[in-house]
């Protein structure tokens, strides 16, 4: 009986041990003129399908990715090391700086389903997707870019009432 993957719960949950996340990343700016994307863990490259059903090649680069700590609020956050030997980012920053810039480069995170035994995705389409990334923070050598990708912060302000017994007076009696 085949298992049908539609999201990630799938892959951890039903999947068989064949099926393996594929992480891919995708880090744009207007100024360049086409984005970075690259893909973690598959060494010749690979085409895959995006969520609008445009189909793009994803090129290998040593990457790790961290995704931030699990919390209640909307904030999500990437530490993301790309082995690029400063060959990659660095000619792309120094274009944004010298056009003066505040935009900053966009990051959107896709996980895929892919099967190792047939050399096949087991989904076409990312079966995880983190968008409205924002690169914040960089840090390079002669070796790797580290970046931190993340949302804008969405809790900044506090809004509506606290829920204690000085607004609700019936709170006093669960005390």
């Amino acid at each position: 009986m085949a298992v049908t993957i539609d999201d990630i719960k799938d892959l951890h949950l039903d999947s068989s041990p064949s099926i393996a996340p594929l992480e891919t990343l995708e880090v744009s700016h207007s100024l360049w003129h086409t984005p970075i994307r690259i893909v973690t863990n598959h060494a010749d490259g690979v085409n895959a399908m995006l969520e609008t059903g445009e189909t793009v090649y994803f090129e290998f680069a040593p990457l790790l990715i961290n995704r931030g700590k699990t919390s209640d609020d909307l904030d999500q956050s990437f530490n993301i090391t790309l082995g690029d030997l400063g060959e990659i980012v660095p000619p792309l920053i120094k274009q944004i700086r010298a056009s003066d810039s505040d935009e900053y480069p966009q990051v959107i995170y896709r996980q895929y389903a892919y099967d190792a035994s047939s050399m096949t995705f087991a989904k076409d389409k990312p079966i995880d997707i983190a968008k409205g990334l924002f690169v914040e923070q960089m840090s390079r050598d002669h070796q790797a870019t580290t970046f931190d990708a993340k949302t804008p912060d969405k809790n900044t302000v506090a809004t509506g009432r606290p829920y204690s017994p000085d607004y609700y007076v019936d709170l006093k009696g669960l005390l």
